[in-house]
């Protein structure tokens, strides 16, 4: 019977691990170029009747959001698998929120303040205008200034957050993805891809069967007092 109360716990353990998941994504349904994250679970035998589900990570999905005109000119997004790069104290980053603005010495940068990369490193923008076509070349009327450098992952690469960016190993990182399929949109930026409605039903469904483990914990729990006592006699 002690073994079944762990049994319940651990279930209601996952559901708390799910709750905050997808309070999480609630929470960003609005945030740019937010991606979606669910918990990941794998089952242990604990003898042959009983199982335990323990969490094994969290699974991004990386899928398009849909865009939306912003008519900022430093507005970039990118339609198809790629990443912009982003030049942090800890090495490079990748994120899809291109809501870029231009730092006091005009070099283009996120809204944490961080460089974003260019194929020959930090992108300067002279002038007041500035255009960014779909291969992602920025420039001016009169001056080229760089071009974006956009990044996809391999297909299997074990990605990470770290705050608003993603990380992966230097391995799993593709170049030149730029053209082949993959195109930046000047003006526009990227909603994020949660669907609100979608986890308000996962949200309810969680709490019932939060609230299923948690009676199934006290009614064992009475059962092993009631045993406890029967056994006393008394």
């Amino acid at each position: 019977m002690d073994r079944a109360i762990y049994v319940a716990l651990s279930g209601v353990m996952m559901q708390e691990r799910r709750l905050d998941v997808t309070t999480y994504n609630i929470a960003n349904a609005d945030t740019t170029g937010f991606k979606r994250e669910s918990p990941l679970f794998e089952t242990i035998l604990s003898d042959m009747v009983r199982t335990y589900p323990v969490e094994s990570g969290v699974d991004i999905d990386l899928s398009q959001g849909a865009f939306r005109n912003s008519g900022n000119p430093l507005d970039v997004a990118i339609q198809g698998k790629g990443f912009f790069v982003v030049k942090t104290p800890w090495g490079e980053r990748y994120t899809r929120q291109g809501s870029f603005t231009l730092d006091p010495d005009g070099t283009l940068v996120t809204q944490d303040g961080y460089p974003v990369l260019g194929e020959q490193g930090e992108i300067r923008v002279l002038g007041p205008s500035v255009t960014i076509d779909e291969d992602g070349y920025v420039a001016s009327d009169r001056a080229l200034f760089g071009r974006l450098k956009v990044v996809s992952f391999a297909d299997g690469a074990d990605v990470r957050r770290e705050g608003s960016f993603f990380r992966v190993d230097d391995a799993d990182v593709v170049d030149g993805v730029l053209g082949a399929g993959v195109r930046v949109l000047q003006g526009y930026v990227e909603s994020s891809n949660v669907n609100p409605v979608r986890e308000m039903a996962t949200m309810i469904e969680v709490m019932r069967r939060y609230e299923t483990q948690t009676k199934m914990i006290q009614t064992l729990d009475e059962m092993t007092k009631k045993a406890i006592k029967d056994v006393a006699g008394f």
